[in-house]
């Protein structure tokens, strides 16, 4: 599944100058173990039908630099493009996300946690969630050998800004560092564990030489953007497929039944303008 490249340059010139593009984020892809997981674990199933919607729907794929290409300036995406990433490495990607994936030849990218490989979810299972496989190196060099994108999430999953900064960079330094001597290969993408950074931890992040680092703020990505602060789309286990759908129609983590009415009368007050 080879990740596919910036898109050609008589395509470029098609895109609309204001073409956004979609990073969505996913955690599991496997079967829930209980209530309080559901959330961060998208079933197989919901999976590929989500994959095998936005191919039927004419969404097109694209790399991680393609979008970081984009919100740059440097080669503008046409409509409807989006890229699929997965945080904190589950090796669910792997046994479940990876076959769907490489059907539809859509590339993706996974921040792994390098001192965590081949352990545990501690964080998450310290707040009572079930203890789930992290991907061991060898897994996570045969991800990167079938074309994705292997992005750094933090040595350990630190809450960056609460760590003094020797701590934080560490954390965003040596785990450049570390996952790069790991899988032979340059790790040019970041990931903010549970989303959190401050000027401190994005300029680390810059200084490190990651060139881009995913938030889990909402919305589209239009050039313009902070390459260091690029928006997602939180997937949750709980979607439904209408939910999904929605949440790509209008760039947001939450989809509700009155939505659209919301989003259009809000256009409408903006064009009236006051009064």
């Amino acid at each position: 599944m080879p990740p596919q490249a910036l898109i050609p340059e008589r395509a470029a010139r098609q895109a609309s100058p204001v073409s956004r593009v979609l990073v969505l984020m996913y955690h599991q892809v496997d079967a829930p173990r209980s209530a309080q997981e559901q959330r961060f674990c998208t079933s197989p199933a919901d999976f590929a039908a989500q994959m095998q919607w936005l191919a039927g729907a004419g969404y097109r794929a694209v790399d991680l630099d393609a979008v970081v290409g984009h919100v740059k300036g440097c080669a503008m995406l046409p409509e409807k493009s989006f890229h699929i990433s997965f945080d904190d490495g589950f090796v669910g990607v792997l046994e479940h996300a990876l076959p769907t994936l490489a059907a539809l030849r859509m590339p993706a990218t996974l921040f792994a946690l390098p001192r965590r490989t081949g352990l545990t979810n501690d964080w998450m299972h310290r707040r009572g969630a079930p203890r789930r496989a992290l991907l061991s190196a060898p897994q996570l060099q045969l991800l990167a050998d079938e074309g994705f994108t292997i992005g750094s999430h933090s040595c350990t999953h630190a809450r960056l800004p609460e760590l003094d900064a020797d701590a934080a960079r560490q954390e965003i330094v040596d785990s450049k560092s570390e996952l790069e001597a790991m899988l032979g290969r340059e790790v040019r993408h970041f990931a903010y564990p549970y989303g959190l950074f401050d000027e401190r931890v994005r300029e680390i992040v810059v200084q490190a030489g990651y060139a881009s680092a995913c938030s889990t703020r909402s919305g589209f990505n239009r050039p313009g953007e902070d390459p260091y602060l690029l928006r997602r789309i939180d997937i949750a286990g709980t979607d439904k497929q209408w939910q999904f759908r929605q949440k790509l129609q209008y760039g947001s983590n939450e989809a509700k039944r009155l939505q659209p009415l919301a989003y259009y009368a809000g256009r409408l007050r903006a064009r009236l303008g006051p009064g």
